[in-house]
């Protein structure tokens, strides 16, 4: 039977209705088998008009047309050198005059079908490329890999570790609790901003509240493909449902959620070939989960990895032992910018959580004066944006809610306890 929502499959593809009516009908579409076949079929069918070429006429077709015509009005043939050019100018100035008229005409709503553009991935900024890159090889000999566990149990470790926060944290985490919905997620605009949602809030709760994780990971789990991705939306958002997944199974030891963050992790795995998934936060993402995958156990791991030694802010992860004074070098750069300018409201648009979160990631394994220089303001201009119910609120970055900021300033907040410093 079919589905009486595929009636608007066709008014979709041409950006016909509201945005909320839009993101609405894509929820549906990716949630509906039915029509989920009837719109990739429809834009199938679009794409290939889009590609039909026009055809150019053959080189005798006016003086066919000029025959045919005669051969229909024999009288007029007598008068047709004379009149021609009379006919002509008049044609001219018809078209012209025409052609005014439609130009000066108010524009309506165009709905001729077209070639459907595809959903572009959002690449990240240049200015996200903040970590200079290394003078060092692109590539590292695998066989130091051997020598990482100590690295490896210390970063699982971090993950099962009891959690004890301060009240600013347990604030935020009570806030977000309290913002889950009955499926178990955190809602967005869309179903991919939903997944993103979702996986932050059960990062943040992880070893606080159970229930709630246990519910956010059950929505996950709903969400994932036969081919292992998440929600079927951008890179990063699958990533991060993906570390969500294996940061909960590492605390709970749940035999299906570590199926679930294995199919997803596979997905990662086989993404790019040659290197990085885009810039900073984004190839980020990836090579934090890999390299979880890799410290529980899967090897297989350590060449996707290798590859990814020198993509910008992904160090953490791809160095098997990183050293201090490369480090240090290679997260320098920065200090040289605040993530969070603006506590106040008409400041937010100079907010930047994502650089807040792994600029935090990159310097505090390295504790000491550069960590120091970034943490302490950091922390002081997040505790005085929070709000008294635990919230951060919605435009803190622009254009994100206060979901996503509660979440990823909460995340900011417990990396002491999340990462572990690189020396034991």
């Amino acid at each position: 039977m079919t589905c009486v929502q595929a009636s608007e499959i066709t008014a979709y593809l041409q950006g016909e209705g509201s945005e909320e009516d839009r993101a609405m009908l894509r929820s549906h579409y990716e949630q509906c088998e039915s029509c989920a076949r009837e719109l990739a079929a429809s834009e199938r069918a679009f794409g290939a008009l889009g590609r039909l070429r026009t055809i150019e006429p053959s080189a005798d077709f006016k003086r066919r047309t000029e025959a045919a015509f005669l051969r229909a009005h024999p009288r007029l043939g007598r008068r047709r050198w004379r009149l021609l050019p009379r006919i002509a100018a008049a044609a001219a100035l018809l078209l012209a005059v025409g052609g005014g008229l439609v130009l000066l005409r108010p524009g309506e709503r165009d709905t001729r079908l077209g070639v459907i553009e595809p959903v572009r991935v959002r690449e990240e900024d240049p200015a996200y490329v903040f970590i200079p890159r290394s003078a060092r090889p692109k590539t590292i000999d695998a066989a130091a890999w051997g020598e990482a566990a100590a690295v490896d149990r210390r970063i699982v470790d971090a993950i099962a570790a009891p959690r004890a926060w301060d009240k600013e944290i347990a604030a935020s985490l009570a806030w977000l609790s309290a913002r889950q919905e009955a499926d178990g997620s955190w809602k967005g605009g869309d179903a991919p901003e939903t997944v993103e949602l979702t996986g932050l809030a059960v990062l943040a709760l992880n070893g606080t509240n159970a229930d709630a994780v246990r519910k956010g990971v059950g929505f996950l789990v709903s969400r994932q493909r036969d081919s292992g991705a998440v929600g079927g939306g951008s890179p990063e958002s699958h990533a991060i449902a993906t570390l969500a997944l294996q940061e909960a199974s590492i605390r709970a030891k749940d035999e299906a959620w570590s199926k679930a963050a294995a199919k997803a992790v596979a997905v990662i795995a086989q993404q790019n070939q040659d290197g990085p998934w885009g810039r900073g936060p984004v190839a980020a993402w990836q090579y934090h989960v890999l390299r979880v995958a890799a410290a529980t156990g899967d090897r297989s791991l350590v060449p996707v990895l290798v590859r990814g030694y020198d993509a910008p802010g992904s160090g953490l992860w791809t160095d098997p032992l990183p050293d201090r004074e490369g480090w240090a070098e290679r997260a320098a750069g920065l200090l040289a910018r605040s993530p969070i300018p603006g506590t106040e409201r008409a400041n937010f648009g100079m907010n930047d959580l994502r650089l807040a979160y792994f600029g935090t990631t990159l310097l505090r394994p390295l504790e000491g004066d550069a960590w120091t220089k970034w943490w302490s303001p950091l922390r002081a201009k997040l505790l005085k944006a929070q709000a008294s119910d635990g919230s951060w609120p919605a435009g803190f970055e622009p254009g994100k809610g206060a979901v996503y900021a509660t979440a990823f300033a909460a995340l900011i907040l417990q990396t002491p306890q999340r990462l572990p410093p690189l020396d034991p």
